[in-house]
């Protein structure tokens, strides 16, 4: 009687087992297709900030353009090359903005929490390494300035003045559109790791 009962006991502790066990694959696989669609959303918000980026960029870059060829046209003294520098740098600026659009809008189709994870990181990295460009054009624009003063040139100080401008604004643009996208990166980070499902069957992520 006791071993029918200890069987009986055994045979049910092992219903319990595996009907738990089958509770947590279940919620893991759900858990993991759940992250899964919250990825795909954090690159579709990532494309979301980049397009919105280029924008601001490109829009900074015609009102430069605009304003610094007539403004070089009509300007005198430090104020002539002033101008002259804000245009032709935002010829580039607007070039950038451009093509940087155009590649969002033609980006890559991923899928897996990981990849996508990847590409958030890259944009990440890719602005700090801008930050970092803008620190030199600040330098060299107050060194330009600095040097334009002593040597009483107007040209120098005129390109100076105006890369400070202009190193100014794109540090405090990167900066900003940093803050944003990598609130967004550190979200995806903090999901991934997790059971993934996809074509080739049941893999972890880390």
């Amino acid at each position: 009687m006791t071993h029918s009962y200890f069987c009986y006991t055994n045979k049910k502790i092992k219903s319990i087992l595996f009907f738990c066990m089958i509770l947590w694959v279940s919620s893991n696989l759900l858990h993991a297709q759940s992250n899964q669609f919250n990825a795909q959303n954090f690159l579709e918000s990532s494309v979301s900030i980049q397009k919105t980026g280029m924008v601001v960029l490109g829009s900074w870059a015609l009102m430069n353009i605009f304003s610094g060829i007539p403004g070089a046209y009509y300007s005198k003294q430090e104020r002539k090359y002033f101008y002259q520098m804000n245009a032709t740098w935002n010829i580039v600026n607007f070039g950038i903005a451009t093509v940087g659009y155009l590649g969002v809008l033609n980006g890559n189709d991923l899928q897996s929490s990981s990849e996508i994870l990847k590409e958030l990181q890259n944009f990440d990295r890719i602005l700090l390494i801008n930050a970092s460009l803008d620190f030199a054009y600040i330098g060299t624009g107050v060194w330009l300035w600095n040097k334009g003063i002593k040597k009483d040139s107007v040209r120098l100080d005129g390109y100076g003045k105006s890369l400070v401008l202009q190193g100014s604004f794109l540090l405090l643009f990167d900066s900003i559109l940093y803050y944003i996208h990598h609130h967004q990166t550190n979200r995806l980070n903090l999901l991934n790791g997790t059971l993934v499902v996809n074509s080739g069957g049941l893999t972890f992520s880390f």
